[in-house]
C-alpha cells in the first residue's frame, strides 16, 4: 500500500517524539502510515510493519474493538474523538495512561477521508496499589460489560471502597463507574451494528440494555447518533469498501 506523499511532512512532525503516537488509517480500518512510537506500541519493528494491517492484527481484542467502535462513530458522525483516556502496555511492558484524539482528514489515496489519531503518554504512575486497582476495575468492566456489574463487586475487584472508586475514576477518567460501563456497552453495540446484521432489539439485549428504545436513547445522548443511522452509515461504508476493493483488483 503506497504512502500518500502529503503525509511525509506530517510524519516528520511526529518522528523523534517517543511518547507521542501518530497513525493514519483508511475507511477500511487499514493503517496508511504511522510513526516509530506507534510501531513500538503495536509491537512492530518499524512503521512499515504497521502499514496495511488493521487494529485487530496489532492489538488485543478488547483494545481493537474499542478502536473500531471509535472509528465507526467518527465516520458516521464526523465528530472528533477528544481526550479518550485508556490504559495500555508500553514497549517496556509497564502500564501507562494514554490520551487519544482522532479526527477525519482528506486522503490523497482517494476522494474518501482518512482517520488521523494522535495518542500521548500521560506519564501518570499506574504501579501504585490504587492505580493498579483501577486498572483491574477497567479490565473487569470491559470483559463483563454486557452483564450486570454491581458497584460493590467492582469496588471489591479494585480493592477500595465504592466511594473511593467513584472519586478516583471520576478524577482519572472523568466518568463515574456507571458512565464507564455505559460507554463500554455502547462500544460493543456499535461493534455489533457495523459487523453484523443482527436486529437492533437483539443487539440491545445482548449488550445489557433494557430494550431497543433505551439503547437508542443512550447512544444518541452519548455518541450523537442513533443505532439506525449508525447501521445506515456502515452499510454505505461497506458498499464504498467493496467498490474500492473491486477497483484495486482491476488494476
Amino acid at each position: 500500500m503506497a504512502l500518500p506523499g502529503a503525509t511525509d511532512p506530517l510524519l516528520n512532525l511526529f518522528e523523534g517524539l517517543p511518547h507521542v503516537m501518530f497513525s493514519l488509517k483508511d475507511e477500511r480500518g487499514r493503517y496508511l502510515a504511522a510513526n516509530q512510537a506507534f510501531a513500538d506500541r503495536a509491537g512492530c519493528r518499524g512503521p512499515g510493519d504497521v502499514v496495511g494491517r488493521s487494529a485487530g492484527e496489532l492489538f488485543s481484542p478488547e483494545l481493537a474493538r474499542s478502536y473500531e467502535a471509535q472509528d465507526a462513530v467518527l465516520l458516521a458522525t464526523g465528530r472528533p474523538v477528544r481526550r479518550h483516556l485508556e490504559i495500555i502496555t508500553r514497549p517496556d511492558g509497564s502500564l501507562g495512561w494514554y490520551v487519544t484524539n482522532k479526527t477525519l482528514v482528506p486522503s490523497q489515496l482517494s476522494e474518501h477521508l482518512a482517520i488521523a489519531a494522535v495518542s500521548v503518554d500521560e506519564h501518570a504512575p499506574v504501579d501504585d496499589a490504587a492505580m493498579e486497582g483501577l486498572r483491574r476495575a477497567l479490565a473487569h468492566v470491559r470483559a463483563h460489560a454486557t452483564a450486570p456489574v454491581a458497584l460493590s463487586a467492582l469496588s471489591a475487584i479494585a480493592g477500595m471502597s465504592p466511594a473511593a472508586l467513584e472519586r478516583r475514576m471520576r478524577r482519572v477518567l472523568g466518568l463515574s463507574p456507571r458512565q464507564l460501563l455505559l460507554r463500554v456497552r455502547l462500544e460493543e453495540a456499535v461493534h455489533r451494528l457495523v459487523r453484523s446484521d443482527e436486529p437492533l432489539a437483539t443487539i440491545a439485549a445482548a449488550c445489557g440494555f433494557f430494550d431497543q428504545a433505551a439503547m437508542t436513547r443512550q447512544m444518541h445522548e452519548v455518541l450523537g447518533v442513533t443505532p439506525g443511522a449508525m447501521r445506515k452509515a456502515s452499510a454505505v461504508g461497506k458498499a464504498t469498501r467493496r467498490g474500492l476493493g473491486n477497483a484495486e483488483a482491476q488494476r
